[in-house]
């Protein structure tokens, strides 16, 4: 995962089986006609066939061209296929029809937090709170802080605020945790970042992420072999989770167990050849090569180096 970019999941404003449009005009076998098709577009959202939600979506919207709750749901079809121009284009024609469809203004908000438009989405959010009707201001307070904590010139103090927010009004808000954990990381202040990667593991003990994160939290304070336990916890949740990997490889070769690190970089190097952490798995090998020829001695496990 690429913790630098967009931090965790998007908290969009999702559409229910059962929501009726509430703007629906007679008569009422058009009415029937558009709750049967606004439905069936909603339930295929729910289960992520998004070609049959367009089209049904649209074919409500045919009935009754100008419904805000309408343009919203196919604003979200839009984002789920992908298709962020046009999902923006939606969610603005939901919020001409309605201002004060903030569910709608957060999603479009998302569109430009995943665009890099940072700018664009914190005005968004905060219009959203700004609503005080707005029933989960837990999620424009969370996207604020991946909005903070993504933008060209960081503000961890503003993503820490709405982290801490989001993280007070939803509880157990796991995105919020993790995201104060790697704000604080950043901030170096290494005590708070274990506080909160700790919580995040407590509410879900299956959060690899917040195992991988501690892991390096105990390897920039040089806890080497508590660095691996987090590691090697991440692991076990997913066997493939080459980033944990990649880090047991490293540690192992700095601490005298060259074999085992070697087999390990090496099969990163194979699994990802043309990625990332494919070619970080090479450049440990060739360095290896090298201070292997210089002599360079090795790092003992629970010293600081």
């Amino acid at each position: 995962m690429n913790y630098g970019k967009i931090l965790g999941i998007l908290l969009i404003t999702a559409l229910y089986l059962g929501c009726v449009p509430q703007q629906m005009p007679p008569p009422k076998e058009v009415r029937k006609q558009v709750q049967l098709h606004y439905q069936a577009g909603i339930k295929f959202l729910g289960e992520g066939k998004t070609p049959q939600a367009v089209s049904e979506l649209l074919a409500a919207q045919a009935l009754v061209p100008n419904n805000a709750d309408i343009e919203h749901a196919l604003g979200l079809a839009y984002q789920q296929k992908g298709l962020y121009d046009r999902a923006i284009d939606q969610y603005k024609k939901a919020l001409e029809l309605d201002p004060k469809l903030s569910d709608a203004r957060n999603n479009l908000g998302t569109v430009y937090l995943i665009k890099s438009q940072f700018e664009d989405a914190i005005q968004q959010f905060e219009k959203c709170l700004e609503d005080k009707a707005y029933s989960t201001p837990e999620k424009a307070h969370y996207n604020l802080g991946v909005a903070y904590f993504n933008q060209k010139e960081q503000d961890l103090n503003k993503a820490i605020m709405h982290y801490s927010q989001a993280a007070k009004i939803g509880r157990n808000n796991l995105n919020a945790i993790f995201g104060l954990g790697y704000c604080y990381e950043k901030k170096k202040d290494y005590l708070r970042a274990i506080e909160q990667y700790s919580t995040a593991i407590k509410v879900d003990a299956q959060f690899k992420e917040a195992h991988y994160r501690m892991g390096m939290v105990k390897k920039a304070q040089g806890q080497l072999d508590k660095a691996v336990i987090s590691f090697q916890r991440a692991l076990k949740i997913d066997p493939d989770y080459l980033e944990a990997l990649l880090e047991v490889g490293i540690i192992e070769t700095l601490t005298g167990r060259t074999k085992e690190g070697l087999e390990k970089l090496r099969l990163i190097a194979k699994a990802d050849p043309e990625g990332v952490l494919g070619k970080q798995a090479q450049e440990q090998l060739s360095q290896l090569k090298n201070d292997k020829f210089r002599g360079i001695p090795k790092v003992e496990m629970g010293k600081k180096h």
